[in-house]
């Protein structure tokens, strides 16, 4: 064990008795004042009012604190005071001729009190701290107060000036701790109750700085043996000097203690500093040196210096077990540090030589030890020695051995190279024989080992390694030279700065001061094999105090008695205050938890338990990853963030998603706060949540329905933007043909061609409409299929049929193939399935300029049911991959066609697709651009028995033969005037009324076989007089008439609230005249023969409002045109005249459009076809049948207006 080791040991010890010493007194304890100092002839001079008050008093109180203030507050075990501050307190009772009692109190706060309550008169040892309590003042001071810092002697590491992460230690009444922490703000201020306390917490390891004034540190290290910690620097806080303190109300005694202090000498002064101060007065009276401004400025440039030094150059400089620069050498550089400010970073080194050489090359800044010569002051400068001792002669212990230099004849001699005497040893001793050595410990070395005779060395340094490491074995033999060795630092040559400031620093080191440094190296008594002698010392001092604490503790005994009773009643409390914790967090119906430094869990209540289905045995002390939460991914997070906010040292609050072992996901809103200790050091984390899954349910909910609504009204706005499009261009050629009709006809002259544009763009109009309402009907479901047993063959035949020719008229071929379907009846909606093929075939037709397009058919037997299978193919423009996308979105076309524009609303796929769907199938489209498109539709259609007995569509119907009388009522005159004129068309009598009141008193004054009524109305609507009318027929005992709706509103469920009313049925506008006469066919007697089917007069009956004679009016011209074309037809086909039987194909075509006479249409188009082509075998056939096609339609027409 080593001294360090075992004085540290003996320290920690002690320490830890020191609190048995602390025992609490209710009363100040009373010391008797024991002065050291004496002054003779002193006197004052004092006023009247002074010299009565102390006689008023005749005897001041002084007040000290426990514990010791080294060296100013010194009790013995008599009961007395002694140090710097009674000294001073014992002169001015001898001046004032006062005697001075002194009371003790256990701390500094209760002595200031005492002082402030007038319990004593003035306070000794006061500083700082006592200053700044504006109730108190000082007097005139005594001692200078020099803040010193004071450091392990292993710490190499240099203080910043702002102490940055240093625990400071310091006397918790040397200053104001604010100030303190204000000056350093970036270290970490600890307080202590006594300087021996603070000073050891720095020795031992417990703190890195002492903080402390220089007189208290100097005397603390010195006697009390602390070899491992040293003062490092001074500190720049402004503080007060030692004085005596008053209150401010005390205005009497603070000039009397002036004048006292005043008329002390300052050599009494000198004594008492001296007799205190353990020899290391200078530090305190010197400080800082005084420097020129080139030093200064080097300073400044160079705050910190390489000093090379010999290892294993004991005692002078070495290194211990632990690395750490130790020797003379270091401490009078830890003595220039302080006063210079300077920091010095230690290379070691072996050999002197080489180390020499570092300085002069500019490797190093200085040596620490060397010994002038004239061969190394060509290298290095040498500073004043600080070191002066003698030479002398080392060799064997035994008789043989040489005892002086001219023993040494003829004999090795071990020499450090550059050694001053090597030239007088050489001059006077010719004889020797020189061997070079790096150090003094080789050169001993060789010695003992008998490799040379004798060695050279200072007598410190043979002693000292005698002692230590070969005591009987080696011996000083004699002094050599009669110069002795004097110690210095070398200094490279160049740096003069350095050089003067060292000198300076050297000078202001007191003989006194250098004399205690090198006593402390100069005795042999470290001997690694004698533990009593290296520790004798520190055994006695330790026992010694170990009997007087074990006095101590017996009364100690007593106090901790009490101690006990007060804690057992402090555990009561503290328990009570647990249960009470418990019970408030355990109550909470929300989860609060607590965890450690590492996660592991310590404390939780039981709603956290609850969450988790976990026991408490099963969680406690376990990180959230050691818990079986069934999630580790989620745990490891919830772990990493625990760790993270713990390192933080922040609070976080935030939203998060927890899944708990149910497999219920949570959505929480989490708080972690961290804790600390009263260190301010975090320890743990506390933390829990509050479950608001319900509100952030809520809150999707919300934020769904705001985006449902923006997207409804963004939706809203292209669709009118859309409709806005679609229905104004079919409007605008409505509008635009009737106002050319209208100006024609003013003219005399009718314009088939307008009226059948415009009869065609309101049609498109009226289907655009229709596609709008089954799009609504889809979306909201309530669009509902009519399923009846049908023919797939006929229902697929007959919409061929329609398109058959618009095919021709295009060159297409239209490749039908629908044997398969042959003999099927199934069940379906005949009108939606024919919709869909429609559009299929309408959009194949439409979009393809050459080639063919393909219906096909294929049908799979599955018993019950039919699966269908039908295609649609085309070799047209076709669509883009792009385009197909986004194809069946609503009012989407394909835009890649190498046509101007594609008509229609874009509308049809989607409504197609959707009634595909309705009917339990699919429809697929494929494509590929420029090579045509594909659309395949698959249904699974249950079978039928057999189709009902219907009968066969009729052809265009000339008005009944049984005239009717018809109420027609409705608030708006256009409709009313329009509904007239078509039933007046079809031969009926019609009384019109303008709403529900007046319709009802027409029905009561006349007879009437069917009434047509409005549905919305003002004051009376539709159904309030359907009901009205079947209640007074009920009332009366009359034949139910026929009661018709009329609305616009073509909704299916229109019809079922029509029916409900009482009526029989219900017409949507626009209504047409063959949809008027089939609602009026129950009430007809019979029909009339049906017209030739060879055209059709609705489209011009409805332009005319119904009138015949109008009608007839439009048809005389066309009937004398039909004559002029047949004539002339045969005249250009005796000539082959192409271009004149292809301008007549065309004149004719549009008459035939005016009355749809659809065989004469198509007669046309293949004339035309024919002349385009010029072909002579083809001109005959197709001339003949137009022939008869015209001929056809004569007889029809000239039938109708009664034309023989």
């Amino acid at each position: 064990m080593t001294r360090a080791t075992f004085l540290r040991f003996t320290a920690i010890w002690l320490v830890s008795l020191l609190p048995l010493c602390a025992a609490a007194l209710d009363e100040p304890r009373t010391l008797r004042l024991l002065g050291h100092s004496r002054v003779e002839q002193a006197s004052v001079v004092l006023d009247e009012a002074q010299l009565r008050w102390l006689r008023e008093r005749r005897t001041l109180v002084m007040g000290v604190s426990a514990p010791d203030y080294a060296p100013f507050d010194l009790t013995n075990n008599n009961d007395e005071l002694e140090g710097v501050t009674a000294d001073y307190a014992a002169l001015i009772g001898q001046i004032l001729n006062m005697p001075i009692e002194v009371r003790r109190y256990d701390t500094r706060d209760e002595v200031i009190e005492a002082l402030k309550q007038g319990s004593v008169d003035f306070l000794g040892s006061a500083n700082g701290y006592e200053a700044a309590d504006p109730q108190l003042r000082l007097s005139r001071s005594y001692a200078n107060d020099q803040p010193t810092l004071v450091t392990r002697t292993g710490d190499s590491q240099a203080l910043s000036d702002d102490l940055a992460g240093k625990r400071v230690a310091m006397l918790y009444h040397y200053m104001q701790p604010a100030a303190v922490q204000a000056f350093y703000p970036r270290a970490r201020l600890e307080l202590f109750p006594s300087t021996v306390e603070a000073l050891g917490a720095v020795a031992f390891g417990n703190a890195d700085v002492y903080l402390g004034d220089a007189i208290s540190t100097s005397y603390l290290i010195n006697h009390n043996h602390l070899n491992n910690v040293r003062m490092a620097d001074f500190s720049a806080l402004e503080v007060n000097p030692f004085a005596f303190a008053v209150t401010r109300e005390n205005t009497r005694l603070l000039p009397i203690l002036d004048t006292a202090l005043a008329v002390i000498p300052a050599s009494e002064q000198m004594e008492i500093l001296r007799r205190w101060s353990a020899g290391n007065l200078g530090i305190v009276a010197t400080g800082r040196l005084h420097l020129s401004a080139s030093e200064q400025r080097w300073l400044q440039k160079h705050p910190r210096v390489k000093v090379a030094t010999l290892d294993k150059f004991v005692p002078l400089s070495f290194f211990d077990e632990h690395g750490q620069f130790e020797g003379l050498s270091a401490e009078v550089l830890s003595r220039i540090s302080l006063r210079t400010g300077l920091k010095f970073d230690v290379v070691s080194g072996t050999s002197m030589p080489q180390q020499i050489d570092q300085v002069s090359t500019g490797a190093a800044d200085m040596l620490a030890v060397v010994t002038p010569s004239v061969e190394r002051a060509e290298k290095i400068r040498f500073s004043r020695p600080y070191l002066t001792n003698p030479f002398v002669l080392v060799t064997r212990s035994d008789e043989r051995s040489p005892l002086t230099l001219e023993d040494m004849v003829g004999k090795r001699l071990a020499l450090i190279p550059g050694n001053g005497l090597r030239d007088a040893i050489t001059q006077n001793f010719p004889g020797v024989e020189f061997v070079d050595v790096e150090n003094p410990e080789q050169a001993m070395a060789l010695v003992a080992n008998g490799g040379v005779d004798g060695a050279v060395n200072s007598l410190i340094s043979a002693r000292y390694l005698i002692a230590r490491y070969y005591r009987d074995r080696l011996r000083v033999s004699s002094t050599v030279g009669s110069e002795p060795a004097r110690v210095t630092f070398g200094v490279n040559r160049s740096q003069l700065e350095l050089y003067s400031i060292l000198d300076k620093a050297l000078l202001s080191i007191t003989p006194q001061e250098m004399d205690e440094l090198i006593g402390r190296w100069r005795n042999d008594i470290i001997i690694e094999d004698s533990y009593w002698l290296r520790h004798r010392n520190a055994i006695i001092q330790g026992f010694g105090l170990a009997a007087l604490l074990l006095l101590v503790t017996l009364g100690w005994a007593i106090y901790l008695r009490s101690l006990i009773r007060k804690r057992v009643q402090a555990e009561r409390a503290l328990s009570d205050q647990m249960i009470f914790m418990r019970a408030l967090i355990d109550g909470t119906p929300h989860p609060i938890y607590v965890r450690d430094r590492q996660g592991r869990l310590m404390a939780c209540n039981s709603a956290y338990l609850d969450v988790f289905g976990f026991k408490l045995e099963d969680v406690i002390g376990k990180t959230v990853v050691e818990t079986d939460t069934g999630n580790p991914p989620q745990a490891r997070s919830f772990h990493e963030d625990y760790l993270r906010l713990m390192a933080d040292g922040e609070p976080q609050i935030q939203d998060r998603i927890l899944k708990v072992p149910t497999g219920e996901v949570l959505t929480i809103y989490q708080w972690m706060l961290p804790y600390r200790d009263r260190d301010e050091k975090v320890v743990g984390m506390i933390a829990g949540w509050l479950d608001v899954s319900e509100r952030q349910r809520l809150l999707g909910q919300l934020q769904e329905a705001k985006d449902d609504a923006d997207a409804a009204n963004r939706a809203k706005t292209t669709f009118l933007a859309t409709m806005s499009h679609e229905i104004r261009t079919p409007m605008n050629a409505v509008i635009g043909m009737i106002e050319l009709a209208l100006k024609n006809a003013e003219q005399g002259r009718a314009d088939r061609d307008a009226l059948e544009v415009a009869s065609v763009a309101s049609r498109g109009m009226l289907e655009l409409i229709g596609d709008i309402l089954d799009i609504a009907r889809i979306e909201s479901g309530h669009l509902s299929l009519a399923l009846q047993p049908a023919s797939l063959h006929e229902l697929l035949a007959s919409v061929v049929r329609v398109f058959e020719g618009l095919a021709r008229v295009k060159e297409l071929v239209l490749q039908v193939e629908l044997d398969p379907l042959k003999g099927h009846i199934v069940m379906l909606d005949p009108l939606r399935f024919k919709q869909v093929i429609s559009n299929l075939l309408s959009n194949a037709i439409k979009f393809t300029p050459q080639g063919q397009v393909k219906l096909g058919a294929q049908v799979l037997d599955e018993g019950e049911y039919l699966s269908v299978q039908l295609w649609v193919q085309d070799t047209g423009v076709g669509i883009s991959a792009q385009d197909q996308q986004r194809l069946f979105n609503p009012f989407v076309q394909g835009g890649n066609s190498e046509q101007s524009a594609r008509s229609g609303s874009g509308l049809g796929l989607v409504i197609s697709r959707s009634l595909c769907e309705m009917m339990g199938g699919q429809l697929h489209l494929s494509s590929v651009l420029g090579q045509g498109t594909r659309v395949d539709v698959t249904l699974r259609l249950a079978r039928a028995a057999a189709l009902p007995a219907q009968a066969l569509p009729a052809g265009v119907q000339t008005p009944s033969a049984r005239a009717l009388r018809i109420l027609v009522v409705d608030d708006y005159p256009a409709n009313r005037l329009l509904l007239a004129r078509q039933l007046n068309f079809l031969g009926h009598q019609i009384t019109t009324a303008e709403d529900g009141i007046q319709g009802l008193a027409q029905w009561q004054a006349g007879h009437f076989d069917g009434v047509i009524t409005d549905c919305n109305m003002p004051l009376k609507n539709g159904y309030q007089l359907a009901q009205d009318i079947r209640a007074q027929e009920r009332a009366q005992g009359l034949t139910p008439c026929l009661l018709l709706g009329f609305t616009a509103n073509a909704q299916p469920e229109e019809t079922e609230r029509c029916r409900q009313a009482g009526m029989d049925g219900c017409l949507f506008k626009p209504t047409g005249l063959e949809d008027l006469r089939s609602a009026l066919a129950p009430l007809t007697a019979s029909l009339c023969e049906p017209e030739v089917a060879a055209f059709d007069l609705s489209t011009l009956a409805a332009l005319t409002g119904g009138d015949p004679h109008v009608l007839e009016e439009l048809l005389m011209p066309l009937l004398d045109s039909l004559a002029a074309d047949r004539t002339l037809l045969s005249t250009l086909q005796r000539k082959a005249d192409f271009a004149g039987l292809h301008d007549l194909a065309h004149r004719a075509k549009g008459g035939a459009r005016m009355v749809k006479a659809r065989t004469l249409i198509q007669g046309c188009e293949a004339l035309a076809t024919v002349c385009e082509r010029r072909d002579r075998e083809a001109l005959g056939p197709v001339v003949e049948a137009l022939d008869d096609a015209i001929d056809d339609l004569q007889r029809g027409l000239s039938m109708y207006c009664k034309r023989p």
